[in-house]
């Protein structure tokens, strides 16, 4: 079948809309996949991004579910969750919006919204995802078109450290609840719910210390005096550093990097590594990856000859912090469940643990 590149719909909801009507038709099984990237690209002519678009959005709304290696299955309650959305009138779901800076890549941020889409499952509640593409701008127009919808919640990672607290403020005065994750925030009347950055930061710290480091960098690309969270994960480097009785050289931590090109990177890879230092923690895994490039531009071997490690668990090879992302999810949802409850609970924060994941790119110290 090939999909009508001439239909004003798009490729992949004519996807979508082909496998709705499989189900609306019964024409599928539980127990067997409804669906593959592999054969939606032979059935439709479409790309691979074209067929897991389809299929992640049929995610987000609670319809299907993957099993790795498998397919997609239908989830067991599709006949009533089908039935709700057909009659909106008797039975209104709550709809809460998440906006994001990107467009998620990674499977922790995957497996965050599938974990709230599974706590609204049995409450006739939906997750609406909103891209903001890291522009305040466009997180500002979301946010005013939100104003004018009947919106049940917000949850949002923030495009900057000026979030739109204006626009914020409004919700919040409909009593409609406001979660702010990613970043730590002071504002009382807002639910925040992040990792716990200097937890973390501190882990790192230790297990670079335990492998017999002791000139560790900081480093990153972020300006640390505008960016609260990259500021906590200092913070717990240099209480690391404090409680195993070393110091903490200036010329260590690399607080804002002005070019990220990658000559640029290289030559701080060289000041770095001339100064003594034989391990780096970096703001986040992105910036762990492209230290790690510039090391193999100039035949620095990782982790022979230099240990690197990350934040937010975003790479395979890179050691890095997991920020539980699933458990942040179990907050998010028993918040907005509890919102719609004469029982909602006061705004708080809420400091998920930090895990470590020690991986190929941290090693003994270098003789």
């Amino acid at each position: 079948m090939n999909a009508n590149s001439d239909s004003p719909k798009k490729l992949y909801e004519i996807i979508i809309d082909s496998i709705l009507k499989k189900i609306d038709q019964n024409q599928f099984s539980f127990e067997a996949p409804i669906c593959t990237e592999l054969q939606l690209m032979e059935e439709f002519q479409v790309s691979r991004i074209t067929a897991k678009r389809a299929i992640t959005e049929l995610e987000y709304q609670g319809i299907l579910y993957r099993k790795r290696g498998v397919g997609s299955f239908v989830v067991r309650d599709i006949f009533q969750r089908r039935a709700k959305m057909s009659n909106p009138a008797s039975n209104t779901p709550a709809v809460f919006a998440f906006l994001l800076p990107y467009t998620f890549k990674q499977n922790n941020i995957f497996n965050m919204i599938a974990k709230i889409n599974a706590k609204f499952n049995s409450s006739n509640c939906f997750l609406s995802l909103f891209i903001t593409d890291g522009n305040r701008s466009k997180e500002r127009m979301i946010l005013k078109q939100l104003l004018e919808q009947n919106i049940a919640g917000v949850l949002i990672y923030p495009a900057s450290t000026d979030f739109n607290l204006d626009l914020l403020n409004q919700f919040v005065f409909r009593s409609i609840p406001v979660i702010i994750s990613d970043q730590p925030v002071t504002t009382p009347y807002l639910y925040n719910i992040l990792c716990d950055n200097v937890m973390g930061a501190r882990k790192l710290t230790e297990h670079l210390i335990s492998l017999g480091h002791r000139k560790i960098c900081f480093f990153s690309e972020s300006s640390i005096a505008c960016t609260p969270s990259v500021a906590e994960r200092l913070g717990g480097y240099l209480d690391a550093l404090r409680s195993a009785g070393l110091s903490a050289e200036p010329e260590h931590i690399i607080p804002k990097v002005a070019d990220t090109s990658p000559e640029s990177l290289r030559q701080y890879i060289r000041t770095i590594k001339d100064s003594g230092v034989t391990a780096i923690i970096c703001e986040n895994d992105g910036v762990a990856f492209r230290l790690m490039e510039a090391c193999a531009a100039i035949s620095l071997k990782v982790p022979k000859d230099i240990s690197i490690c990350g934040f937010c668990n975003d790479y395979d090879n890179i050691t890095s912090i997991c920020q539980n992302e699933e458990l942040m999810a179990e907050h998010i949802g028993d918040i907005f469940l509890e919102s719609l409850t004469p029982d909602r609970n006061l705004p708080h924060r809420v400091l998920v643990p930090a895990t470590l994941c020690a991986k190929a790119s941290t090693g003994p110290c270098p003789e």
